[in-house]
């Protein structure tokens, strides 16, 4: 079983994507001298169903601390959780996780890019082109 602790400069940490039940919890295991931005890259890596879609960089990641109740199966919403800390891609983990972390907990939830960047970026392109008179006006 994973432990929650650091051994050998590595982190055992428990993640999950928002909106999902703390039974979708997922373990990574990760150098405590890496990055925020090394470990979205694990995570996609790892999630590679989840986020074909999305680049790493663009995953949001969030420190939390969520006991995993084996009675509350109920999905995690971030807007939900009290207490959170966002984290810059170049933080290194060893600065958010200085002391050992408690067992049954997600310590990470992730967050994908809102969904209506592409139809903004569309609306944004669409609009430009009307303007300079490149589509025809209907």
């Amino acid at each position: 079983m994973l432990r929650n602790t650091m051994h050998d400069n590595r982190l055992s940490l428990f993640c999950l994507v928002n909106g999902e039940a703390t039974s979708n919890a997922f373990p990574v295991e990760i150098e405590s001298t890496k990055t925020i931005g090394d470990l979205k890259e694990l995570i996609k890596t790892k999630k590679t169903n989840d986020f074909q879609d999305v680049d790493a960089d663009k995953l949001t990641l969030w420190r939390v601390s969520i006991p995993d109740d084996d009675d509350n199966d109920l999905p995690v919403l971030l807007d939900s959780v009290p207490e959170k800390k966002k984290l810059k891609a170049t933080t290194r983990l060893l600065k958010v996780f200085d002391t050992e972390l408690p067992d049954d907990t997600i310590h990470i939830i992730v967050q994908r890019p809102p969904q209506g960047n592409a139809h903004t970026r569309l609306l944004l392109f669409v609009t430009c082109c009307w303007h300079r008179r490149l589509l025809p006006m209907h």
